[in-house]
């Protein structure tokens, strides 16, 4: 038997994002990840990230949005992720598109935002690493997501693309809003 704490949050939001780092860089220390997939619009998620796990050795991948939705989303600042790269933060390729599920598997994203959207948003940047050959199927890595700007999610995950992503299995939620 092990036990592990998970932190909850009493707002989600990105007010959180430190303490779901923190609570992460924690885990991380026993579950060795592959490595810690961070959702991360403009790259200040990324760069809060690489800046708590300084030090520990483990890969960080930022997912942003790519560059085919930048006209309706953010693109990353190009000053905080030049300053991300040079702390080791590799980012999700801007080109090919890869699937972001909502519109393939609508029911099972919205199954997801029952536990949160930081949940959703974990899975979602995972398989997209995967999607894009910067992760191997079956990888376990801790994916932190948010709602919104920051993040407020962090879970233990094995990780699969979009075409076997019920193959994903949670392992262990270690942050995240509390149901209200």
């Amino acid at each position: 038997m092990r036990k592990n704490e998970t932190v909850y949050f009493d707002k989600g939001g990105p007010a959180n994002t430190q303490a779901t780092l923190d609570a992460a860089k924690a885990r991380a220390a026993d579950a060795q990840p592959a490595a810690l997939v961070v959702a991360s619009t403009s790259g200040k998620t990324a760069l809060v990230a690489a800046k708590t796990f300084s030090g520990t050795g483990i890969r960080i991948i930022a997912v942003p949005f790519q560059k085919h939705l930048w006209d309706e989303y953010d693109a990353p600042d190009p000053k905080i992720a030049a300053e991300c790269r040079t702390m080791g933060v590799e980012f999700l390729p801007e080109e090919p598109p890869v699937p972001m599920l909502d519109a393939d598997h609508p029911e099972m994203v919205n199954a997801w935002r029952t536990v949160s959207e930081g949940f959703k948003v974990a899975l979602q940047v995972a398989a997209m690493c995967v999607d894009a050959g910067l992760l191997k199927p079956r990888s376990r890595v801790i994916g932190v997501g948010g709602s919104g700007r920051g993040a407020d999610t962090a879970i233990l995950l094995k990780t699969y693309g979009s075409g076997a992503v019920l193959k994903s299995r949670v392992l262990e939620i270690i942050a995240m809003p509390a149901a209200r």
